[in-house]
Parts: C-alpha cells; structure tokens; sequence
C-alpha cells in the first residue's frame, strides 16, 4: 500500500468588476488563473430574485426579504460611491 500523500493548493476568489463579479480560480503554484467566470449583475439579480417566487411573479411572504435584497443594494452603492471619493483619483 503506498501511503503517498499529495497536497494541491488551490485559491478562489472573488471581485466586481465593471461588468458583474468575476471569480477566479488558481490551482497549484501557477501564476494564471485556470478558471475565470464572470456573471453580469443584471443575471446575478434575476436570479436571485427568481428565488423568491416562481413563473412571473414573486410570492407576497418574501416581499420583505426582496425589500431587503434592495436596500443592500442601495447601500453597497453609496458605499462605492463614498469610498471613490474619499480614495479620490492622482491628480
């Protein structure tokens, strides 16, 4: 029996870009990325709010969640916003 033991390091991560959230894989000691997804913020959204009702219209018990889905939304974007002027650009 070979007691062989092999160790892979694999990262993942995460980052909004300009067009949706980008994920990026690495698997190894490399220094490209192996896997690189990017989903739009348009389709991130529609499914997530698909799974607060079903067909076309989203279920009365979840309005509050869907509200709340919202407002974090909202203050992700002020807090974008706030950060970029408080960071500010070279002059």
């Amino acid at each position: 029996m070979d007691n062989t033991k092999v160790s892979i390091e694999v990262e993942a991560g995460a980052w909004i870009t300009e067009t949706g959230i980008e994920t990026t894989v690495y698997i190894g000691d490399v220094d490209m990325p192996q896997v690189v997804k990017t989903e739009s913020f348009e389709s991130l959204i529609d499914r997530s709010l698909s799974g607060y009702g079903w067909g076309d219209k989203m279920a009365n018990i979840h309005k509050e969640e869907v509200e709340q889905l919202i407002a974090t939304l909202k203050n992700a974007y002020e807090y974008a916003e706030r950060r970029v002027q408080e960071i500010g650009f070279d002059e």
